[in-house]
């Protein structure tokens, strides 16, 4: 397993790009009750890029990890079938988010919003070292 780089080092390496509140329908969760019907989820991510894979001298989109990508990740990963973890879910975005190009640094949650009538929601978190196969 690989040690993930310090938040501290990130800082002055890497920059860091956010998803807030991307909601989603999927169809998640384990128990009977949950595989009649969707759900929404609420994901949030930080995704840290070196600063050579998200910066460009031309002001271009082909020299820059392009958001849309990582947006996408998500949708499709979403919409696949039903799925009873969200563990599993997370994992399947967070593994592919970290192979994009120039990722140091990953941080993806997501909330199930409709879970608990007395919660807002329930979710969980995962961290993850991008590949250090790319550069």
């Amino acid at each position: 397993m690989s040690t993930l780089p310090s938040l501290e080092s990130l800082r002055f390496s890497c920059r860091r790009i956010f998803l807030k509140n991307l909601r989603l329908t999927c169809r998640i969760g384990a128990y009977e009750t949950e595989r009649s019907a969707s759900q929404s989820v609420v994901f949030n991510a930080d995704i840290w890029v070196r600063f050579s894979a998200s910066s460009s001298q031309r002001d271009a989109l082909e020299d820059v990890l392009n958001y849309d990508l990582a947006v996408e990740i998500f949708r499709e990963e979403s919409s696949r079938g039903h799925i009873d973890l969200q563990e599993t879910l997370v994992d399947r975005i967070a593994e592919r988010l970290s192979n994009l190009p120039g990722v140091e640094l990953i941080r993806i949650s997501s909330e199930k919003t409709e879970a608990y009538d007395d919660a807002d929601a329930i979710g969980v978190e995962v961290w993850r070292s991008g590949s250090p196969l790319l550069t």
